[in-house]
C-alpha cells in the first residue's frame, strides 16, 4: 500500500481500490458474456444450416411422393440457402474435413435436384438420379447432424468455461477485496491498538503520556489531545492529593498541639524549678533537670520535624526506607486521633526496608490509620504488620471495627465515595491511597466481613535495579 500520512487518505484509498475491483469484475463479466453470445450465434448458424438441409430433404421427399414441382423448387431454394450458410459456420468447423465434405455433398445434392427438375420437365426422370439423390441427401443430413452436434458441444464447453471464469473472477475479486480491506484495516486499526496499549500502560502507572508511534495526522492529533488530557488529569490529581494531605494535616494539628503541649509543660516546669531553687538544689538534681529539658526539646523537635516533612511538597523519590521507623513516625502523628483505651500493636522488623517515597507513603498509612480509628471506637484494636513477600514488602493495617458491607466493598476506592455522615469525610482518602500505591507499581486489597473487622493489605514491589553494562 502506498504510504499515506492520513487515516482519511488510507480509507479513501481502500474505497477506491474496492471500486476498481468492482468495475474490473463488471468488465470481466461483460467480456465473458460477449464471448458467450458469440458462441451462441455460431451455434445458431450451424442449427440454421442443419434446418435448411432438413427442410430441403423434406421437400425432396414430398416431390418424390406427390410430384409437385413447387416442392422441388422449394427444395432447391433451401439447398441454395444452405450453401450460403455453410460459409458462415464457426472457424473451428469450417476448417474440418467434415465441413469440406458437406460443401461438396451439398453442391452435388443441389446439382441432382436441378437435374431432376430439368428431367421432370421432359418426363424423363432417371432412377439412377433418384437413387443418387436419396443417398447424397442422406449423407448430407448425417453430416449436418454431426456439425450440429459438434456446435452444441462447443457451446456447452463455452458455457462451462464461462461459469468457471466467472467463478474465478468473483473469487479473485473477493480475495483482492479482503486483502485490500485487511491492509486498510491494519493501517487504520494498528495505530489505534497502539494507543490502546499505551493507555493500558498509563493506567498501570508505567508511563504518564503516550508516545507518537504513527505518522497519521489524525492519530497524531488524537495522541496530542490524550497527552493534554493526561497532563490536565495529572495536575488535578496532584491538586487532589495536596488537598487530601492538607485535610489530613489539619486533622492532625490538634493532636500535634497536644503532643507538643506535654514536652513544653515539662520544659516549663523544669525551668521554673531551676529559676526558683537554683541555689538550693544539689548539682546532680540540676543536671537531671537540664537533661530532662534537653530530652523534651528533642522530643518536640522530632514531632515538628515529622510534621514538616509530611507537609512539605517534594518530588516523587523512592528510596529504601526502614519500615519500622516509617510506622513509628505515622503513629506519632496520629496518636491523638485514636479513641481512648484503643490498642495499637505493631509487628514490624527493625531491619525491614521498603522501597517507597517517604512522604507519600506516610500519607497512605495516615489515611488507613485514620479510617481505622474512626470505626473501632473506645477499647478497639488496630494491628500493623509488615513482612517480605514476593520480591517486595507487604504491609497490613487491620482493625476489629464493624467491617464493610458487601454492597459498599467494590466502591471504597472510588473518588468521593464515603460511608461516613455528610461533613465527616471527603471520600478521597482511600482513592488517594489507591493512586499512591499505583504510582509505586504496587497493589492494595481489602478483606472485610460485616461485624468481623477490616484488613487492608499493601504490596510494594522492589525497585528494579539497572543491570551493569558489560
Amino acid at each position: 500500500m502506498p504510504r499515506f500520512h492520513s487515516l482519511h487518505a488510507k480509507i479513501l484509498f481502500g474505497y477506491c481500490l474496492l471500486g476498481l475491483l468492482f468495475v474490473a469484475l463488471i468488465v470481466s463479466a461483460l467480456l465473458q458474456f460477449r464471448k458467450l453470445e458469440t458462441k451462441v450465434n455460431e451455434q445458431q448458424s450451424v442449427a440454421d444450416f442443419h434446418d435448411e438441409i432438413r427442410y430441403s430433404r423434406r421437400m425432396e421427399k414430398n416431390y418424390l411422393l406427390y410430384r409437385k414441382n413447387g416442392d422441388l423448387a422449394e427444395s432447391i431454394e433451401r439447398a441454395n440457402n444452405a450453401l450460403g450458410l455453410i460459409k458462415q459456420l464457426p472457424p473451428r468447423l469450417s476448417d474440418s474435413e467434415v465441413q469440406v465434405d458437406a460443401t461438396e455433398l451439398l453442391e452435388r445434392y443441389r446439382a441432382l435436384l436441378i437435374e431432376m427438375a430439368n428431367a421432370d420437365r421432359f418426363g424423363k426422370v432417371s432412377s439412377d438420379v433418384t437413387d443418387e439423390l436419396l443417398i447424397t441427401g442422406s449423407r448430407l443430413l448425417s453430416i449436418g447432424e454431426k456439425l450440429d452436434s459438434e456446435a452444441r458441444d462447443l457451446l456447452e464447453d463455452a458455457v462451462a468455461k464461462h461459469h468457471r471464469n466467472l467463478q474465478y473472477t468473483i473469487l479473485a475479486a473477493i480475495l483482492l477485496a479482503i486483502a485490500a480491506g485487511v491492509l486498510v484495516t491494519r493501517s487504520v486499526v494498528k495505530p489505534l491498538r497502539t494507543i490502546e496499549t499505551s493507555l493500558g500502560r498509563v493506567a498501570t502507572g508505567e508511563t504518564g503520556r503516550l508516545d507518537q508511534t504513527a505518522d497519521d495526522l489524525e492519530v497524531g492529533s488524537l495522541t496530542q489531545a490524550i497527552n493534554r488530557t493526561l497532563s490536565e488529569l495529572d495536575e488535578r490529581q496532584k491538586a487532589i492529593t495536596r488537598s487530601s494531605r492538607l485535610v489530613a494535616l489539619g486533622t492532625m494539628l490538634s493532636g500535634v498541639a497536644h503532643e507538643l503541649n506535654n514536652p513544653l509543660s515539662n520544659i516549663s516546669t523544669s525551668c521554673q524549678i531551676l529559676l526558683e531553687e537554683h541555689d538550693d538544689l544539689p548539682p546532680e538534681m540540676c543536671h537531671d533537670l537540664l537533661a530532662q529539658i534537653d530530652g523534651e526539646v528533642l522530643r518536640a523537635q522530632r514531632i515538628v520535624s515529622t510534621l514538616l516533612d509530611f507537609a512539605r511538597e517534594k518530588q516523587y523519590d523512592r528510596q529504601p526506607t526502614p519500615a519500622r521507623q516509617l510506622v513509628d513516625e505515622v503513629l506519632q502523628l496520629t496518636r491523638s486521633l485514636t479513641p481512648p483505651d484503643a490498642t495499637i500493636t505493631t509487628d514490624v522488623d527493625e531491619a525491614l526496608l521498603v522501597d517507597v517515597d517517604r512522604q507519600r507513603f506516610q500519607q497512605v498509612l495516615i489515611n488507613l490509620l485514620q479510617n481505622a480509628a474512626d470505626v473501632i471506637g473506645p477499647g478497639g484494636r488496630i494491628h500493623i504488620d509488615a513482612r517480605r513477600e514476593n520480591n517486595g514488602t507487604r504491609i497490613s493495617v487491620a482493625d476489629n471495627g464493624p467491617g464493610i458491607s458487601p454492597e459498599d466493598l467494590p466502591r471504597i476506592f472510588d473518588p468521593f465515595f464515603s460511608t461516613k455522615a455528610v461533613g465527616k469525610g471527603t471520600g478521597l482518602g482511600l482513592f488517594i491511597v489507591h493512586e499512591i500505591i499505583g504510582q509505586h507499581g504496587g497493589t492494595i486489597s481489602v478483606d472485610s466481613q460485616p461485624g468481623q473487622g477490616t484488613r487492608f493489605s499493601i504490596h510494594i514491589p522492589d525497585q528494579k535495579k539497572p543491570e551493569n553494562l558489560q
